[in-house]
């Protein structure tokens, strides 16, 4: 068995490594979920960044009409997450799922699915 230098062999193993390393600091930085509305409302997501403490200004507001689904992102900071406020109609919904910003947003990892349903003029969401 012939012999490889020790360099060569850390060369090899770095080249073979980096677009894994790339690839999860990506999507870290830039972490993307799901939005399932389940309602018959169209359903606004106000998203901020991952490392928003605060949640006063939205990065970005998309909407996802009823019955519809569709695939979110944000800029993660790093966080692999994004955080989220959720509006039908005008007012807020799915509060109780709010855990960050002083209980003002949600945080959905990049990857996880928000469901959003609704029974009469009440909404909730269920992240899975």
């Amino acid at each position: 068995m012939p012999k490889i230098p020790v360099s060569r062999l850390a060369a090899v193993a770095c080249v073979l490594l980096l677009p894994l390393v790339i690839v999860t600091l990506k999507a870290e930085a830039s972490p993307r979920f799901i939005v399932a509305n389940d309602s018959d409302t169209k359903i606004n997501v106000y998203i901020f960044k991952g490392d928003d403490s605060f949640c006063t200004f939205e990065e970005k507001l998309k909407s996802v009409s009823a019955g519809e689904t569709d695939s979110l992102g944000c800029t993660g900071d790093g966080k692999g997450q994004c955080k989220v406020q959720f509006y039908a109609d005008g007012d807020e919904v799915c509060k109780t799922n709010r855990n960050t910003c002083n209980k003002n947003a949600t945080k959905v990892a990049g990857g996880e699915t928000v469901t959003v349903t609704q029974t009469g003029d009440s909404f909730s969401c269920s992240l899975s």
